[in-house]
């Protein structure tokens, strides 16, 4: 030990600010990992396992994977764009209440929407057997659409992810200078030239940022595809990892998985260039709802209400009519410990989401360095990873770790070691900060954005040190910003399913789980309870954002006009 701190101390005395960013350092090391066994099997050579895949597999998955996120992506845009500007802009009869409720599917996880809408238009279901009784129809073993299909995947998807671009969008659309548009009006031109020729231009950094979030959530699904019959990259990690036990194929399909997500995130930045779109400024006027007249308006009240029609209200009420059906049967010990189980997880991986986001953004606060500010970025790039490529990266070194445990135990000649931390609660909680960590990080950034520097010069004139200051002061400004951080973290947690699927402990489930093995065993209405309690938890910070969203908007001081003299 004396050694230790031998070397620390001479470290800190050749480099004095070391100390200072030694944990943002450290935390994006950890954070990294997996990214860095994805990219190294690609120095490795190929199995026979990978040239089958390559033969048979593989352009199937790529075809796939660029069908559900051309799909998705198209329809996210059309229905997230459109109802956040009629929302926005116009005075419909329901808009106060489709503002909120149009947010509510993003609490529906895709996989849970998938088999809800698989059972709802099955040939045994009420809605079919009534049309088949009343009407004669029969379109097969489906109502009219065959939902077991890319296609359906596709419906699916968008219902389920449209409102990460409606939310984006409407926060800019409420925010956006009247100036163009009226511009626009008093030249004649009608509202939908102002929309298309205006508004979406100016809007195209929310739409891209809404879309490419939506395609991240595509490509790290496996609940809907697997369940759909969709061959994607992430149901061919788990064919190549559990099927053919070859974890050198799992990891190349990992690495090029990573490849599309950063493409389409690279795509992004490269359509977006230098340009500016700014929204604020010496001619800003916040806009006014305009009065569409009542035809209109009601024509705008059923296309606002038919995404949340069929994105949350349909399965939300199957799901409760199936609990009803099945809770005696369903919900017992054993589904109780389910539910201690994923809220335990999800509260831990909150806990620890939120701790690790403070220490490297206040690392960077005390610092100010722009090297803790990169490394700090860095670490949160696990949200743009796939759950299923997370798991992998972290799942061989842990292993690793196990075999090295296991040599040096037997070379010792002290038996066997029954634990193994790939195994673990361990395992998922270090899994679970590499993917959500960065939904804790932008949270907490921009709480701290709102605390002066000012305010840390004043307690270091009183003396205060840096720990008093963080104790009693940051923390209590940050109260809320961490709650509401912690709160998105532990929904993020409770849906996960591929990550929890591979790295998981024997014996243990979580109600996510639950649900997916009860629909993959055809046991549709027995997955609705686990279902409906990680839908309720997700309805929490759906109504969290909206409320942020829709919070009186503040013309920030340089735009004000000055008070009459």
């Amino acid at each position: 030990m004396e050694i230790v701190r031998t070397t620390l101390r001479r470290i800190k005395e050749e480099f004095p600010g070391t100390g200072k960013i030694a944990p943002a350092l450290l935390v994006t090391i950890i954070i990294l990992v997996p990214l860095f066994v994805i990219i190294s099997e690609f120095l490795r050579p190929v199995t026979g396992i990978w040239h089958h895949f390559t033969s048979s597999l593989l352009q199937g998955y790529i075809l796939n994977s660029l069908l559900l996120l051309a799909g998705v992506g198209a329809g996210t845009f059309v229905v997230g764009t459109g109802t956040a500007w009629l929302v926005s802009m116009y005075r419909f009869p329901g808009r106060g209440f489709l503002s909120w409720a149009l947010v509510m599917p993003i609490a529906v996880p895709a996989y849970i929407n998938g088999y809800t809408w698989a059972g709802m238009l099955d040939y045994t279901s009420p809605l079919y057997s009534f049309m088949r009784k009343s009407f004669g129809t029969d379109t097969g073993a489906f109502l009219f659409v065959d939902i077991l299909s890319a296609h359906g995947a596709v419906i699916i998807f968008t219902l389920s992810l449209y409102p990460y671009v409606y939310l984006i969008c409407r926060a800019y659309f409420i925010n956006q200078s009247a100036t163009l548009l009226d511009t626009a009006a008093s030249m004649g031109r009608p509202a939908v030239y102002t929309f298309f020729r205006i508004a979406m231009p100016m809007a195209r950094p929310a739409i891209v940022a809404g879309v490419t979030l939506v395609m991240m959530e595509v490509l790290n699904d496996y609940g809907l595809v697997r369940y759909f019959g969709v061959e994607t990259f992430t149901t061919g990690i788990f064919t190549a990892w559990f099927a053919f036990g070859d974890r050198g194929t799992a990891l190349r399909l990992a690495g090029w998985l990573v490849v599309i997500v950063l493409a389409v995130i690279m795509a992004e930045r490269l359509q977006r260039g230098r340009a500016r779109f700014d929204i604020l400024g010496g001619s800003y006027r916040p806009v006014r709802k305009r009065d569409p007249g009542r035809p209109v308006a009601m024509i705008i009240t059923m296309l606002c209400s038919l995404p949340f029609l069929f994105g949350f209200l349909l399965p939300f009420t199957t799901l409760v009519r199936w609990t009803i059906q099945t809770a005696p049967d369903v919900v017992n010990t054993s589904f109780w410990k389910l539910a201690a189980n994923s809220f335990m997880l999800a509260a831990a991986a909150a806990v620890a989401g939120m701790a690790v986001s403070l220490l490297i953004l206040y690392s960077h606060r005390v610092s100010g360095s722009k090297a803790v500010y990169l490394l700090s970025k860095t670490a949160t790039l696990g949200y743009a990873l796939p759950g299923a490529v997370v798991a992998i990266g972290i799942m061989i070194p842990l292993l690793w770790v196990d075999d090295s445990v296991h040599l040096v135990v037997a070379a010792l000649d002290k038996g066997t070691v029954q634990w193994m931390v790939s195994s673990s609660i361990f395992a998922l909680l270090y899994a679970y900060l590499v993917r959500f960590l960065a939904v804790g990080y932008n949270s907490l950034e921009a709480g701290y954005e709102r605390i002066s520097k000012s305010i840390d010069e004043s307690a270091a004139s009183l003396g205060s040190t840096g720990k008093r200051t963080l104790r009693e002061i940051h923390l209590p400004l940050l109260k809320g910003t961490l709650l509401g951080g912690g709160l998105l973290i532990f929904v993020d947690v409770l849906k996960e399913l591929p990550l929890t699927l591979i790295l998981r402990p024997f014996n243990f489930d979580t109600l996510a789980i639950r649900a997916f093995e009860y629909a993959s065993d055809e046991r549709v209405a027995q997955s609705a309870p686990a279902a409906l309690i990680v839908i309720l938890t997700g309805m929490l910070p759906a109504y969290w954002l909206n409320r942020m969203i829709t919070r009186r908007r503040r013309v920030p001081a340089q735009i004000r006009k000055p008070p009459p003299e």
